[in-house]
């Protein structure tokens, strides 16, 4: 998973290809937990890119997307618009978006 900063944020929102960017944290539970849940959609769906966004590295961007929102908070990158990933209605105990959850929205994407 890529890192998504200061340096690339704009080349990333502005690029053809579909990108999830999630913002995380090292010191969120359910953060650490959807990292390799993440890996694994990368490894299966090569037509997208995914990015993470640590907010305590990236402060900027996290005020400027995160507003009040927690962590971890999922976006979707795609033809020059973001679009906020809807929490789960029943989010996962262990990593809030399960794998099913982010497999049907990669599913409805496409």
């Amino acid at each position: 998973m890529k890192k998504f900063n200061e340096k690339n944020y704009k080349e990333v929102l502005d690029a053809n290809k579909t990108a999830m960017i999630f913002f995380t944290s090292a010191g969120c539970h359910l953060c650490v937990k959807l990292k390799p849940i993440v890996a694994s959609l990368e490894k299966t769906h090569k037509s997208l890119s995914f990015y993470s966004c640590d907010i305590n590295k990236e402060k900027k961007l996290a005020k400027v997307f995160l507003k009040d929102e927690g962590v971890p908070t999922g976006f979707v990158a795609r033809e020059g618009s973001l679009f906020k990933i809807k929490d789960p209605e029943s989010p996962d105990d262990d990593s809030w978006y399960s794998k099913k959850y982010l497999e049907e929205l990669i599913e409805a994407l496409q």
